[in-house]
């Protein structure tokens, strides 16, 4: 890890503002080194946290720094057509095999759910599947919609899954979207994405996915899978931060949206008719609306500082390969799977290829939380569930420590 700014400082300008995502992955690629990489990350004691939110490491601060550094000499810097933004959609679209015209850029994860729903235009007649593992804020405002007459439908887990046959028992004539997490965060279940949609798509129905638990952590593509929405904030995997999100729409799906919002992104060839030398017209003027992705969901400024990071994380990600990245993690959980039960932690993940595992244990948090702070070992507890998500900078010393302070 860092050991001091002059350190995290080092190279600052190294990248580029505005180069591609494949600019910047090959400036990264050379930077990625063999796992773990403990250099690229400043932070003290042993984080096996991710889930809850990733460190950043020394790319995305960066990046981050970069855009700042060239804000400050150029005020015009976050006009339209100056920013990150462009990379840092092409380097989320190569990472999970969309084209970039297929994502827009969104404020966070629920955000980009929210603006589905709305899309979609949900009512009486156009209801909601969902599974007891999806996101906790995401199943209170598909609450909300059923006390409003919304035909809501929840599948209950069983044995810690959610079985597909009794998703696809849920699925009704007025059911118009079915929301996933395709990794869960409060157990790190993962869903057969391909196998959602096509039991989706076999009753008429659509599919929205959660990807905010999955994307750099496993392999996605989302063509493969035929997911019509999925979105991802850029702060938990994509080892970014916190303000901004992708949001993929399948392109034939645009045409069964509707525009619920309009923004500066929206609207193409506006002409004004209200000052001197403008052509005669009507003082509202005249427009066009664009009809990609970024036209429908994209209506203000977005965070241009998180962007600029997440054209750096995200290329490091590409540079080692989620692939990789997964089966570097395997072994941590196959090894803390194995050894958890032992010390009396009920397993409630199945098993996965995903970055998280979960237990229970009755009194957890009271019992392990002062002697891992003391340890400086973090990871998320819960009043009677302990979550661990080890990434890229851990290895197996970081879990023998935590097995260590838990036999204790």
């Amino acid at each position: 890890m860092a050991s001091s700014r002059r350190d995290l400082m080092k190279g600052l300008f190294g990248l580029p503002l505005y180069a591609s995502a494949a600019d910047a992955m090959a400036s990264d690629a050379g930077t990625a080194s063999a796992l773990p990489d403990k250099k690229s990350f400043a932070f003290t004691g042993t984080f096996l946290n991710a889930a809850y939110a990733h460190p950043l490491s020394i790319q995305g601060y960066q990046g981050a720094e970069s855009f700042l550094a060239t804000r400050m000499h150029e005020p015009a810097v976050p006009g339209p057509r100056s920013n990150p933004r462009n990379a840092a959609v092409e380097a989320f679209a190569g990472l999970v095999n969309a084209d970039p015209s297929e994502i827009a850029v969104v404020p966070s994860t629920m955000g980009g759910e929210n603006l589905i729903c709305a899309a979609l235009g949900l009512g009486r007649d156009a209801g909601v599947v969902t599974d007891g593992f999806h996101y906790d804020a995401s199943l209170a405002m598909y609450g909300e919609m059923k006390l409003r007459g919304v035909p809501v439908g929840v599948v209950t887990p069983r044995n810690n899954r959610i079985d597909l046959h009794d998703l696809d028992a849920l699925i009704q004539k007025n059911t118009r979207l079915v929301a996933v997490s395709l990794v869960a965060s409060p157990n790190g279940h993962e869903h057969d994405l391909k196998a959602v949609c096509d039991i989706a798509h076999a009753k008429g129905a659509l599919v929205y996915a959660d990807v905010v638990q999955a994307a750099g952590a496993i392999p996605i593509d989302v063509k493969q899978s035929g997911v019509d929405f999925a979105c991802c904030g850029t702060y938990k995997w994509l080892m970014g931060e916190f303000g901004v999100a992708f949001l993929y729409v399948r392109p034939d799906r645009l045409d069964q949206l509707h525009q619920v919002q309009i923004g500066w992104r929206s609207i193409k060839d506006e002409v004004r008719h209200v000052l001197p030398f403008d052509p005669p017209g009507p003082a509202i003027g005249d427009w066009k609306l664009g009809t990609d992705t970024a036209s429908r969901f994209e209506v203000g400024t977005p965070d241009w500082l998180a962007l600029g990071a997440a054209v750096s994380t995200i290329a490091y990600i590409r540079g080692i390969g989620v692939d990789t990245i997964q089966r570097y993690r395997q072994p941590m959980i196959d090894r803390l799977q194995t050894e958890m039960p032992k010390l009396g932690f009920m397993p409630i993940t199945p098993n996965s290829r995903g970055p998280i595992v979960a237990y229970a244990y009755k009194g957890a948090s009271a019992k392990f939380g002062p002697s891992l702070k003391k340890a400086q070992i973090t990871v998320t507890l819960y009043d009677h569930v302990m979550r661990i998500s080890p990434s890229v900078y851990n290895d197996m010393e970081d879990i023998e420590r935590l097995l260590a302070v838990l036999r204790a």
